[in-house]
């Protein structure tokens, strides 16, 4: 069991909370506490590149499994949000992309008043993550997090990068941040032999320190407050309720969905809200919960004539791929589904691009429960709105810490998102029915020849977009009156409490988030030691 009293107390051991917990406890002056609703990530299958996700997304022993409200902006359709649920968080289920994000989306942050936010002032916490083979900036100092381009790459993600070069985008070497149009194998966090998680990267090298302590499958209920003063967390572990108490503070870093729903389960958050379910405000903030976001996407997907990954983990082609991986940390294996990344723009109105495309070598599904390879040969194209202007939210559905949140993504809330996505679909269908994989494909099957008219298009993407499964923006940092934490993480109106994950973003950043969370816990660190 753990003392009753340390220095800091994390809640979540995600892709943000092992950062801070190696951070925190490196000098060996304070004591640290990290609380994990989940399970350990002793299971050696989630150390391989490729299987991560397919074993982990829909397991309830590793996905809180969430599912949204009925989105009124697509239907009434619901859909599943994976969260991890483990050590490491969604880094141990997610698709490893490590995308820095455009220089003007931390500009932006800045420019919003968040001071110290600017893309000059995070590159050294990028740097401090990037433990890259190749570098990917001249400033690059090397970091924490091995990473690699996906070199190995399936000749069908070669077919992806021709398409987009034929077009006349440029091709990037090294990877490309989002500032630009370009296309790129993509830079993943992954030695190629083993998933770079953060619990792999920042917190096996700090488990042994006697100041820092790990707590798995310990269920943070709420923030323990003396008037506006956070001094502790009362948490549920093996149908016990425990108090531990910290000496400095307490910091959220259970993501987008956790934080928020942490913050209102404790009185941080709408007041009339909270009190219609019993919960005595003790902090009335407006945004908890509020600017939820995420990247509209939608995918297509053509059968080809030409093996692709979905007949390549069939017998008996798969028993060479695991020996490549085993012996030589090689092959289809060590790499990710996701291959090669392009960031275009389809409006020449914008100064930015404003679809991000990814390329997958396999086709799949999306059950009610995990993603499932289909078993014909064939290839996905994936296109995502950079920037976002819809906006959803979460509210606590009873006071129980047990009971999940009211998720409403309302995706298609700004128009502006659902005209993008159109033009990303349609930009991805010309790429398909283009001359480089006129000699691969058999046919498109999502969708097929049509849609055609304009209110076609529009159906089909109200219909098949989902999430990207980047939700950010629940406790934004910023200095209006919806803002949840102040330009140095901490939550308004109180003391000694802090929230470091994605749900400070004010603004989702172009491309995947993983690096961009990475990098708010390191600059957390900086700010918290300083």
């Amino acid at each position: 069991m753990p003392m009753k009293r340390y220095d800091y107390i994390i809640v979540g051991a995600g892709s943000a909370g092992c950062v801070l917990a190696n951070r925190l406890t490196a000098s060996g002056r304070y004591s640290v506490l990290l609380l994990e609703a989940g399970a350990g990530d002793s299971n050696p299958m989630l150390r391989i590149p490729l299987l991560g996700s397919l074993l982990t997304v829909g397991s309830p022993k590793y996905d809180w499994c969430y599912r949204t409200a009925a989105d009124p902006t697509r239907g009434g359709r619901q859909e599943r949000w994976p969260r991890g649920k483990v050590l490491g968080g969604s880094s141990a289920l997610n698709a490893m992309i490590y995308v820095r994000g455009a220089a003007a989306d931390y500009d932006h942050w800045a420019q919003l008043g968040n001071s110290g936010w600017s893309y000059d002032d995070v590159v050294p916490f990028f740097n401090k993550i990037e433990g890259t083979i190749s570098p990917m900036s001249a400033d690059h100092t090397g970091g924490m997090v091995r990473m690699a381009n996906a070199d190995g790459a399936h000749p069908l993600s070669y077919k992806f990068i021709d398409a987009l070069t034929a077009q006349g985008t440029p091709y990037f070497k090294v990877g490309n941040n989002g500032s630009k149009s370009g296309v790129s194998l993509l830079r993943m966090t992954s030695s190629g032999r083993v998933r770079q998680s953060s619990a792999y990267a920042y917190l096996k090298p700090a488990k042994s320190r006697p100041n820092l302590h790990v707590m798995t499958h310990s269920h943070a209920a709420r923030v323990i407050f003396e008037g506006r003063k956070a001094v502790g967390i009362e948490y549920h572990r093996r149908g016990k309720t425990y108090e531990v108490f910290a000496g400095k503070e307490v910091i959220l870093s259970g993501g987008s969905i956790n934080s928020p729903q942490l913050l209102m389960l404790s009185g941080v958050g709408p007041a009339e809200d909270l009190s219609a379910i019993g919960i005595k405000p003790i902090m009335d903030l407006a945004g908890v919960g509020k600017n939820l976001h995420d990247h509209p996407a939608v995918f297509m997907q053509a059968y080809t004539n030409v093996p692709s990954y979905n007949t390549e983990t069939m017998p008996p082609r798969v028993f060479k791929h695991v020996a490549d991986w085993a012996l030589r940390g090689q092959g289809m294996l060590s790499t990710v589904m996701f291959q090669a990344l392009a960031f275009v723009k389809t409006n020449a109105v914008h100064d930015y691009p404003d679809i991000q495309l990814h390329f997958a070598p396999c086709g799949y599904v999306n059950t009610e429960t995990s993603v499932e390879p289909i078993k014909q040969n064939s290839f996905t194209i994936q296109a995502n709105v950079n920037r976002p202007q819809s906006r959803g939210f979460l509210k606590l559905a009873d006071k129980s810490p047990a009971s999940y949140p009211i998720i409403q993504p309302n995706m298609f809330d700004d128009t502006y998102d659902l005209n993008t996505l159109i033009s990303g679909v349609k930009y991805m269908k010309s790429l398909i029915e283009g001359a480089v994989f006129n000699d691969v494909i058999d046919r498109i099957s999502v969708p097929a020849l049509k849609p055609i008219t304009d209110s076609d298009w529009e159906l089909f993407v109200r219909e098949n977009a989902q999430t990207a499964y980047h939700p950010v923006g629940t406790c934004k940092m910023g200095t209006d009156d919806m803002s949840v934490v102040t330009q140095e993480l901490r939550v308004v109106g109180t003391h000694g409490l802090r929230v470091v994950d994605g749900s400070v973003m004010p603004q989702i950043i172009s491309g995947n988030t993983q690096a961009a969370i990475m990098m708010i816990a390191e600059k957390a660190a900086d700010m918290i030691l300083a």
